[in-house]
């Protein structure tokens, strides 16, 4: 992760600092770290999700349902939900921080909301309209009613080879005008780590490799 001169946060933007303040974090680094352990906790928890699902069905047919289906047993459907909230306001929380560390040593670069939605923009809509609160709570003029009853509506659905959030979509006529909640895009919480992977974590990615784990 670091040589003797820098430590590189962001391996894509090439975002670097002087030394290496993991060795003895504080502030923003120790956060960071704590951010970055319980991703990879919630990572592990729908990869396990992930797997034990597609052992329960045909390799050779491609699915996608919303909820239970008779098929599928023992997936901790409750947990799951809540695992998807969490990553995203930690996952939000994780990159705005970089951005925000990069920013202030170089105003030049994008700002940290910028740098944000550039990375992980589904994360970014689904933590403002349900992870963080549900659009449903509130009126506020970022939401349409389409979004705040999506918000509310259990999200987990599986496509393909993995669960998602974000992909069951409600269309509202309301007064003559109709709204939908096509902001808010299907994301999986296994697909997304590995993106975060590629940029931040590298060394994971390598590890993996080594074991012969799947990333």
């Amino acid at each position: 992760m670091a040589d003797k001169e820098k430590t590189t946060l962001d391996y894509v933007d090439n975002i670097t600092v002087n030394g290496n303040p993991f060795v003895e974090p504080s502030n923003e680094y120790y956060a960071l770290i704590y951010l970055r352990s319980g991703l990879g906790q919630l990572y592990r928890l729908a990869k396990k999700c992930d797997e034990e699902c597609l052992s329960q069905l045909d390799p050779k047919k491609k699915y996608m349902f919303w909820g239970n289906v008779p098929e599928v047993t023992g997936i901790p459907y409750p947990l799951l939900t809540c695992a998807f909230q969490w990553y995203a306001i930690s996952a939000c929380q994780y990159v705005k921080t970089i951005g925000t560390i990069a920013y202030r040593q170089d105003n030049t670069r994008t700002t940290p909301l910028v740098y944000l939605n550039s990375i992980v923009p589904e994360v970014k809509v689904y933590r403002d309209k349900v992870a963080a609160h549900f659009a449903w709570l509130t009126k506020s003029n970022h939401d349409n009613e389409a979004e705040r009853l999506a918000s509310i509506i259990p999200q987990v659905s599986f496509i393909e080879d993995s669960f998602h959030v974000g992909a069951f979509k409600v269309s509202v006529g309301s007064k003559g005008k109709t709204s939908t909640s096509k902001e808010i895009m299907p994301w999986s919480i296994v697909k997304i780590h590995r993106r975060l992977q590629e940029r931040y974590w590298p060394e994971e990615i390598k590890g993996n490799e080594t074991t012969g784990e799947k990333v």
